[in-house]
């Protein structure tokens, strides 16, 4: 434990030395980039003009590319995005045997598939490590899978806000870690509303040209 604490603590202060002992370039310029991450999608409230459940989850799988332009301090860009977890069970009540129930489900999912527009505010500062914050908005279309025995898919509005951390490894190579907080209108599945809302979480890489 003690030898692990050193570690930790030995990179902490090399990330801190000046930037002049690293040769990196907050340079302006298009970029690309990537990410993988865990998406940790919260309870879906499912609603309809008599009934109402609630589908619990798994932790999922998220991703994403985006295309943007880095002005310095100021990053805008286009992303793709897609997320999806696995349904853990169904709970609610029983009108017929006035009680309630939690039942394990088999199979089914939630994902989504995204575009959104992302705008990103850099704290530039003289070391390789760069914060920054980050929201979006967009359109996804958000699909639920083999629940009831059907497919069902709407495409709604929307957004998402976050923050996270730029490693700059050379002036063209950037790895991130970031969380997102990521969220829809309510999308309607044949009647019945759900709700869409996860915390995600991300480790990616930018490729600035």
């Amino acid at each position: 434990m003690k030898k692990t604490f050193s570690v930790i603590v030995g990179l902490l202060m090399l990330l801190t030395l000046p930037g002049a002992a690293f040769s990196y370039v907050h340079a302006p310029g298009p970029y690309f980039s990537g990410q993988l991450g865990m998406s940790a999608l919260q309870d879906s409230d499912l609603k309809d003009w008599s009934d109402t459940a609630t589908l619990e989850f798994d932790p999922g799988f998220a991703s994403g590319f985006a295309a943007g332009f880095n002005f310095g301090m100021f990053r805008i860009e286009g992303e793709l995005g897609y997320q999806m977890n696995d349904v853990d069970k169904i709970k609610g009540y029983d009108y017929d045997y006035d009680e309630y129930y939690s039942d394990k489900v088999s199979s089914g999912d939630m994902s989504a598939y995204s575009f959104l527009g992302n705008v990103y505010l850099d704290f530039v500062n003289p070391s390789p490590v760069t914060p920054y914050l980050t929201a979006g908005m967009g359109m996804a279309t958000v699909e639920l899978n083999d629940v009831f025995y059907e497919d069902y898919d709407d495409t709604v509005m929307a957004y998402q806000v976050g923050a996270g951390l730029a490693f700059q490894i050379n002036p063209h190579f950037t790895i991130d870690l970031k969380y997102r907080y990521f969220a829809t209108e309510e999308p309607d599945f044949d009647g019945i509303e759900a709700d869409l809302d996860s915390h995600n979480v991300y480790c990616g890489f930018r490729f600035n040209l």
